[in-house]
């Protein structure tokens, strides 16, 4: 099988910096020498996780999930151990070795793959925008209110009037139909052979956060098409429903302003970005997500949703409120006058005004509160003590039968209560009591009692094992490998996670490589880098790395001596057993008085 050089991936591990990577999917926060942030790895609300760059990993210290450069991009990328390194060193614009085939996938393309040939249709798109038949398309694109800038910087397309263009063009480039069809590019025909999924429309590139094209949107340039705006389908690199459109290119604006806009078209995106409303995002075609409020909750402390004032805006914001309950997000709700999209508006009124308009957007609550109110108001029951209790009733029914309200704890069940009280001008003891009642007429949900997949078997490890801390010691102060060496070897370890790692580490240690860094550039142990990185940061917290390690390795040694003896009394029927008995004892209380090392070295003060 294909291998992939030692020296390349430890090149490119070397060039990718651990901060600078994991910054690009989540908001990092300095704190000391380390690095902290929500781990995306679970539904995190407070931060958990630490990046440390002086060892360059990552760890979570609630789901386990740690590793290296590499670990980070199989884990987010859902992509094997030769795939995160080949899309590092794309990143780090290092060619792979020229005597370097990958090995072909035998169940299907893998993502690196796909995304490639996404990124061949992006060009394509482009070319044809570019070309006299995108023309009409382009002038559209313009009359919209799009600069040249814009259309080049965000990869606008143009796919062709043709049932076929991108197919044929493919085939010349010996791109197959299997890859296309994964792609989501083409659909196949039931009599057989494929048809182009976009056709006629303006294209947008979809990006992740690596900013690698995975999806498009496209617009229809026919009037008469049925269907306005078309997505690519779900694949195995895109899901719409845990992507947000111009995340890439919004991200660090976020981060800054820590507020995300959401709203719901292409356009809504581009034309206030382009004016300089850059912290601005889009759903991709679904309604707001679970998944979407945790995406975006990695990099903002607050969501404004902005949606157009109608009863889906009105619905919408409903649905979002439900959502960010549980998320500790702010959500506040602004609308765009009737007969305007955010697009549309910002081209209107210039983008001051749309910037007032998200500052003074309502909290969720209010504005759901207000709508309803208002509602009633137009029914001129405004006044109507009963009618006012009974839209009470009915707005708690909303907040407490929601998912999200059964997610979050006492406390916060109480605060929001609060809240709502203070906004409802009711007594908050009244309130809550009735928010109570309402709750325990909801089914309640079944708890969770599984751990997640990827937590390492170690976070759920019992600590103390002698065995356990003679490697956190030589993984976080390789120069005490000799010493180690003088008196045991991997056969000593009994676990058969410990003993594997041992192995490793007796490895490199005997041809003088032995280092974290080289450990987490091994692909065969891939799936230990948790385990590694926590044992790791647990020799660094603990320090003291001669003494532990002393400890640990007489520890070891006694208690395989122990187990020897009590074996051998067991079994002891003749004199010559006898003899095996008094010579393990004596060795026992040699290693008790002679210390674990042999030969120590010189103390340096």
């Amino acid at each position: 099988m294909a291998r992939l050089p030692q020296h390349f991936i430890q090149q490119v591990q070397q060039a990718t910096d651990i901060v600078e990577l994991v910054s690009q999917y989540v908001a990092v926060t300095k704190k000391g020498r380390e690095f902290v942030a929500l781990c995306p790895f679970h539904d995190d609300h407070k931060p958990s996780m630490c990046v440390v760059p002086a060892k360059q990993i990552f760890h979570c210290f609630v789901c386990g999930a740690g590793g290296s450069v590499f670990r980070w991009i199989e884990l987010y990328e859902k992509l094997n151990f030769p795939e995160a390194v080949r899309a590092l060193a794309e990143r780090a614009n290092i060619p792979l070795p020229t005597d370097y085939a990958p090995e072909p996938v035998a169940a299907g393309l893998s993502k690196g793959d796909l995304v490639g040939v996404a990124e061949w249709a992006a060009g394509f798109f482009q070319q044809q925008l570019a070309s006299p038949g995108g023309a009409e398309t382009l002038a559209y694109a313009r009359g919209r209110g799009l600069s040249d800038e814009s259309i080049k910087r965000f990869s606008l397309g143009y796919a062709p009037d043709s049932w076929d263009a991108l197919l044929n063009q493919a085939r010349r480039e010996r791109i197959s139909e299997e890859q296309l069809v994964a792609a989501g590019l083409v659909r196949r025909r039931e009599a057989g052979g494929c048809y182009d999924y976009f056709r006629n429309r303006l294209m947008f590139p979809i990006h992740d956060l690596g900013g690698r094209v995975v999806a498009f949107g496209g617009r229809a340039m026919a009037k008469d098409e049925r269907a306005k705006y078309l997505n690519s389908p779900d694949t195995s690199m895109f899901d719409k429903s845990s992507l947000a459109y111009g995340l890439n290119f919004a991200r660090d604006a976020i981060v800054k302003r820590k507020q995300a806009v959401v709203v719901e078209g292409y356009l809504d995106v581009l034309l206030p970005t382009q004016a300089g409303v850059d912290n601005i995002v889009a759903t991709l075609g679904t309604a707001l997500t679970e998944r979407h409020v945790r995406l975006l909750g990695r990099y903002a402390q607050e969501v404004v949703v902005l949606f157009d004032a109608d009863a889906a805006g009105a619905a919408a914001a409903e649905r979002a409120l439900q959502l960010f309950i549980a998320q500790k997000l702010h959500v506040r709700v602004a609308t765009i006058p009737a007969g305007k999209d955010p697009c549309d508006f910002v081209l209107a009124h210039g983008p001051d005004a749309l910037r007032e308009l998200i500052d003074q957007a309502p909290d969720a609550l209010q504005y759901v509160w207000q709508e309803r109110y208002r509602a009633l108001g137009e029914a001129g029951a405004a006044d109507n003590p009963t009618r006012r209790n009974e839209l009470i009733k009915d707005f708690l029914q909303l907040i407490v039968t929601s998912e999200s309200f059964g997610a979050i704890d006492v406390v916060q069940q109480q605060s929001l209560a609060q809240h709502i009280a203070h906004m409802l001008n009711v007594p908050a003891i009244d309130l809550q009591q009735q928010m109570r009642r309402l709750r325990r007429t909801q089914p309640r949900p079944r708890a969770n009692n599984q751990t997640p997949a990827h937590r390492s078997a170690t976070a759920q490890g019992v600590h103390g094992d002698p065995q356990r801390e003679i490697l956190e010691v030589l993984l976080d102060e390789p120069g005490l490998f000799d010493d180690a060496a003088e008196r045991i070897d991997p056969d000593h370890f009994t676990d058969a996670m410990l003993q594997t790692i041992a192995r490793w580490v007796w490895q490199l240690g005997l041809a003088g490589k032995l280092s974290l860094e080289e450990l987490l550039a091994t692909e065969e142990l891939t799936s230990l880098q948790p385990v590694l990185v926590e044992m790791s940061l647990a020799g660094q917290r603990r320090g003291n790395h001669e003494q532990t390690l002393r400890d640990a390795v007489g520890l070891v040694l006694q208690r395989e001596a122990q187990a020897k003896l009590k074996q051998l009394k067991a079994e002891s029927v003749s004199g010559s057993d006898d003899e095996k008995l008094r010579a393990i004892q004596q060795k026992l209380i040699q290693d008790q008085n002679a210390g674990p090392w042999r030969s120590r070295r010189p103390k340096i003060d």
